[in-house]
């Protein structure tokens, strides 16, 4: 079938919206199509280079649909049913998924270094040439051929542009404070970066007790969404490093620190931001070949430096329980949320480069 895309030819664009064709979806597989798909800082990564990825590529992972079609074997879907996809598709065969490891499945890992759908092969294509797959996904289309485990059922009550950031943004987010860093009532917290996956930490910190959460960074605007979102404070990061503006707020450090830009410079003030016992917990995606510095002699307080994948949450447990939450309005999502149009996506990807969103740009299909 033809279907409008967003293709990125080559490492640093341009991206540009081009009709190429889709396959159908083979056994074990999905057809979605899609209604919302999030613009993630790590798709912009992809495009230019500093997370490597075959070209020429459709990028998006962020997203939720409506099941369109089923391979064969796969029958525990419907039509119609809305769906979240998920970078976390699974084997259930390798030693990882056995081991309950879902986020370090060996599959997973080679659709996302292949480009591939299955391992393989990719179901995109242009003029008869291989189109690449983002994480197995793309879905900055129209339509998208997913791995089954690559879709999560979700509550229809949910409206689309919603349920799309449980795909990234609200699972790393919650997921991060819940599962990663365990915030616990009466701690402190500061986040470093305040885009959607940061403004998501900000309300789940509040909502897991804390009683400081500060918010760092450079944009004004995205400080204001983070204190609708419950900060408690604001920095304006400008010349000094963040753990300074952060200090003046609690000199002793923060229980938590999270960093969601994936700099090497905001790891490193985010680990001096953190208190002795505490944690730094880095959310953003650091460029392949970055290394960082630590005042390794901090190590004797007991403080911890530790990464996360999707906020180690399970996609099938976790994102409808989120999808339900927020459909109930337990979690506000609305206000992250930024429509554009497939067409507005270029734009969409500048923003991020330039550092002026302040919040989920989202595409919204038909």
């Amino acid at each position: 079938m033809k279907i409008r895309a967003a293709v990125c030819d080559a490492v640093g664009g341009p991206l540009k919206i081009r009709e190429i064709d889709l396959r159908p979806p083979a056994s074990g597989e999905v057809l979605v199509r899609i209604t919302a798909t999030g613009v993630c800082a790590s798709d912009v990564a992809a495009i230019d280079g500093r997370l490597p990825k075959p070209m020429p590529m459709v990028p998006g992972h962020e997203a939720a649909g409506r099941v369109a079609a089923l391979g064969g074997g796969v029958d525990d879907l419907e039509l119609d049913d809305q769906v979240v996809l998920t970078i976390l598709p699974s084997c259930g065969a390798c030693s990882a998924c056995r081991a309950g490891r879902r986020r370090s499945c060996a599959w997973a890992a080679t659709l996302a270094a292949t480009g591939t759908v299955d391992g393989v092969t990719t179901a995109l294509s242009h003029d008869g040439t291989p189109v690449h797959h983002f994480t197995g996904l793309s879905s900055w289309a129209e339509y998208a051929v997913v791995p089954r485990t690559g879709a999560v059922r979700v509550t229809a009550a949910l409206p689309s542009a919603e349920a799309a950031l449980l795909g990234c943004a609200v699972a790393t987010g919650f997921g991060a404070v819940r599962n990663a860093a365990a915030v616990r009532p009466g701690q402190s917290v500061a986040v470093v970066g305040c885009g959607g996956v940061g403004l998501t930490v900000v309300q789940a910190a509040g909502r897991a007790g804390a009683t400081t959460v500060i918010a760092v960074d450079r944009n004004p605007r995205a400080l204001d969404a983070a204190e609708v979102m419950g900060a408690t404070h604001v920095v304006l990061a400008g010349d000094d490093p963040a753990d300074v503006g952060i200090r003046r707020i609690a000199p002793a450090g923060v229980d938590h620190c999270f960093e969601v830009l994936g700099r090497p410079a905001t790891v490193e003030a985010s680990w001096r931001a953190t208190a002795a016992g505490g944690q730094t917990t880095v959310i953003g995606l650091l460029p392949v070949d970055s290394t960082i510095t630590l005042d390794a002699f901090e190590l004797i307080t007991e403080k911890r430096l530790v990464g996360t994948c999707l906020g180690g949450l399970d996609p099938d447990q976790d994102l409808p329980v989120l999808a339900r939450a927020a459909s109930r309005g337990e979690i506000s999502l609305g206000a992250l949320v930024e429509e554009i149009t497939l067409d507005q996506l270029p734009g969409a990807v500048q923003r991020i480069r330039d550092g002026t969103v302040t919040a989920r740009q989202v595409v919204r299909l038909p």
